[in-house]
């Protein structure tokens, strides 16, 4: 699926020119109006129908994104193919059928790009309260493998925020939202740069047991360490 196209779209009242790739059953079903949208973040929307969610990103700084946009790539497209990364590595995340961005440089403030992808039913998001779950070393355990698995084909999640990552309890499943992957080649530079990430995103709210318990599963597993 590598054929673009311009598209008019219609985002709650106002239209939109992208360059689109994919099929989005909620864009052609003009469903982007507010009786569809599920969630607002900081920097984006998210529109549900069924069993599908668009997340709609807004533009944050127009040098930054212009940059991201037509030298390098829109965030909806990195995150697009940074699940579909994740997929052939077996890694449970929400599976990508669309991804567009705008073509006006003009976005802070407005809309950026967009990504259409299925919905998880029945995950819920983790926050820092979950190491007091009766299934937390379940989800750390799990945690570590899936992150080994990422870094030893030299890649990195640029966020290890809890907000990214959700857990299926009756299925003890743990699945990645919204990754977007960098590739850093050099090894020592990929490990000093996750455990600086591990450390203020994630490993900072464990208990000294949990810490103990992750880097052992990530260890045994991990080519970078």
């Amino acid at each position: 699926m590598t054929d673009y196209y311009l598209k008019k779209i219609k985002i709650e009242g106002t239209s939109h020119l992208f360059v689109c790739r994919g099929y989005s059953q909620i864009v052609d079903s003009e469903q982007l109006e507010k009786p569809f949208l599920f969630k607002r973040q900081l920097y984006a929307n998210l529109y549900r129908s069924d069993n599908l969610l668009l997340k709609v990103c807004y533009g944050q700084s127009f040098p930054k994104d212009v940059l991201r946009k037509y030298v390098l790539e829109s965030q909806a497209e990195r995150e697009f193919k940074s699940a579909d990364i994740l997929s052939k590595m077996g890694i449970l995340t929400p599976k990508s059928y669309f991804s567009a961005f705008s073509i006006s440089p003009f976005t802070k403030g407005l809309v950026e790009s967009m990504h259409e992808m299925d919905f998880l039913d029945g995950f819920e998001g983790l926050n820092k309260h979950f190491i007091h779950r009766h299934d937390s070393l379940d989800i750390i355990c799990s945690f570590a493998r899936d992150l080994a698995i990422i870094t030893n084909e030299m890649l990195i999640p640029k966020d290890l925020g809890l907000g990214n990552i959700m857990y299926k309890t009756e299925e003890a499943k743990l699945a990645w939202l919204d990754t977007d992957l960098k590739k850093i080649s050099n090894k020592k530079k990929l490990t000093h740069k996750i455990i600086t990430s591990l450390n203020s995103r994630f490993l900072k709210y464990l208990n000294r047991h949990q810490v103990g318990v992750f880097w052992d599963v990530f260890s045994e597993r991990s080519t970078i360490l």
